[in-house]
């Protein structure tokens, strides 16, 4: 399987004489394109959209390695699983959902949603479910990604951590390809001494088992490690339920109530800001109050057949292990990703990931990835950023089409001076303070998943390409302006014509001033 495109005219030799190719400025037949997108997941479902609406001779086609869309939602179905962003800030900009049935979705209204978009908007067409990919490799003289993809049996355990088996493999190849993977998803549990010995049941967040709920639960003795996000939210969810319930917690984590004021009471910010560290600590923590829970601020140290020991010594004695310890979250994708001159992006970000405006990577071009390395996950939504992601890549797949290009990939000074502003940012701001947490390289503190502004900033900085950043080669090795053509442009076709293209922009009438009239 894969493109069979015929090469355009531009297609010339450096041996031979240049000609201008008989091609007109920005008409799509020019050049047809093919994008792999890595994923069917809420990056991978916008761009299914993206490339429907904005591009045309464009064939796409989506591998998703489950059964069905939705990436995340559809992985994570642990008690109380939700968005912890307002439900309509969790949409798409051109598909908003009057129907939320709660401020903050559960994961299965989530998925509800995504399942509503793609049926609405005609894009289950593009998504191929149980294809699990396998390897990238990107081919320097066809300028094209080989890749490499296996037809799989889906999960019947599916807190089983086992590798999916494979039914057939095929490969099929690219000009663009889209890694739209997400990093909620690669989950193991955690290397603790004893763990398979625990003659119980073990369970972890993201990998929650069918079979497992409130009928379940509440004759049980249950031990939750971890208090991150997915334990704060199985928790309160499953703790009225259980005869009893031991949380481990190795770092604390405190809420305050915040004011809906938009940071504009100033006497409660000052009070706030000079709260003395010790009040903040002798403030009631989370279990004491409550009669069928006990919080251990311990880490765990080994477990038994029938319980789990903390490092203060003390056993717990359980049924059942739910381990909330979240997931991998070093970026370092799961298969082989190797990009010009054989880099292997696993090896490239095995120790630390970086990456240039969290999308696209030195050494590998005509790639894009989506919620990358330093990528503003924690200023709100990531819906805003996600679409102006979006945008970015089909900028990059116009820019390939209409002016022939090779390839477009970030020089190394910009990426590496865009990364030193980064971390010298994080030092000044909270993010950088001395705490464990998954967005940070907790050996060198360095910043890997937040980005060096708000959302906000965010989009302005990614809604042109900077193209001054990129390394270009065209396919046209004599002239790079080759696809200037025979100096017509697509609006004056009637292709151009029928699909609204205008000969004389200066003439809009929308662009008088009206004091004029």
């Amino acid at each position: 399987m894969g493109s069979t495109t015929t090469e355009p005219e531009t297609w010339i030799r450096a041996s031979e004489v240049y000609k201008v190719p008989r091609t007109t400025l920005n008409d799509p037949a020019n050049r047809k394109l093919r994008v792999i997108t890595i994923g069917a997941g809420v990056s991978g479902i916008m761009m299914a959209y993206k490339i429907q609406q904005e591009c045309s001779n464009v064939e796409h086609v989506i591998y998703e390695r489950n059964p069905e869309q939705g990436g995340t939602w559809f992985e994570n179905r642990y008690p109380g699983c939700a968005c912890d962003v307002p439900s309509h800030a969790y949409t798409y900009p051109w598909a908003p959902n009057p129907d939320w049935p709660r401020f903050l979705a559960p994961s299965k209204d989530i998925l509800a949603y995504v399942d509503k978009v793609v049926d609405r908007l005609d894009l289950a067409k593009f998504i191929h479910v149980n294809r699990q990919v396998a390897g990238c490799y990107w081919n320097d003289d066809t300028a094209k990604w080989r890749v490499k993809i296996q037809r799989v049996e889906p999960k019947a355990d599916w807190s089983s951590t086992a590798p999916l088996k494979v039914l057939s493999e095929f490969e099929d190849e690219c000009d663009i390809l889209l890694h739209a993977t997400g990093i909620l998803n690669r989950w193991d549990y955690p290397d603790i001494p004893g763990l398979k010995d625990f003659k119980g049941r073990v369970v972890h967040t993201a990998g929650w088992p069918d079979n497992y709920w409130e009928d379940q639960w509440k004759a049980e003795n249950v031990v939750v490690i971890g208090s991150g996000a997915s334990s704060i939210q199985c928790v309160p969810t499953m703790q009225p339920h259980v005869k009893h319930m031991d949380v481990f917690v190795r770092t604390p984590v405190w809420f305050v109530q915040i004011l809906d004021n938009f940071g504009n009471n100033y006497e409660y910010m000052d009070v706030f800001v000079r709260t003395p560290v010790w009040f903040v600590q002798i403030l009631d923590n989370f279990g004491n109050n409550y009669e069928f829970s006990t919080i251990d601020s311990t880490t765990v140290s080994s477990i038994t057949a029938d319980g789990v020991i903390g490092a203060n010594g003390v056993e717990r004695k359980c049924d059942t292990i739910v381990c909330a310890t979240g997931f991998d979250v070093s970026f370092r994708p799961r298969f082989p990703v190797i990009g010009k001159n054989g880099v292997n992006l696993q090896d490239k970000w095995a120790n630390f990931a970086e990456a240039y405006f969290g999308l696209a990577c030195v050494d590998m071009p005509n790639w894009i990835t989506f919620l990358g390395p330093n990528w503003p996950v924690a200023a709100g939504s990531i819906m805003g950023a996600l679409d102006a992601n979006g945008d970015y890549a089909i900028q990059c797949i116009k820019k390939v089409q209409n002016e022939n290009l090779k390839s477009f990939c970030p020089k190394k000074e910009a990426s590496d001076k865009y990364n030193e502003h980064t971390q010298t940012w994080a030092k000044e701001v909270v993010w950088g303070q001395g705490c464990r947490t998954w967005y940070k390289d907790n050996e060198t503190g360095r910043l890997r998943a937040v980005y060096a502004g708000s959302s906000r900033h965010y989009r302005s900085m990614v809604s042109l390409v900077r193209w001054e950043d990129m390394d270009l080669e065209y396919m046209n090795v004599q002239n790079k302006f080759a696809f200037m053509g025979i100096g017509r442009h697509m609006c004056q076709t009637k292709e151009g014509r029928e699909v609204g293209m205008e000969p004389s922009p200066y003439c809009d009438i929308s662009r008088v001033d009206p004091r004029m009239l």
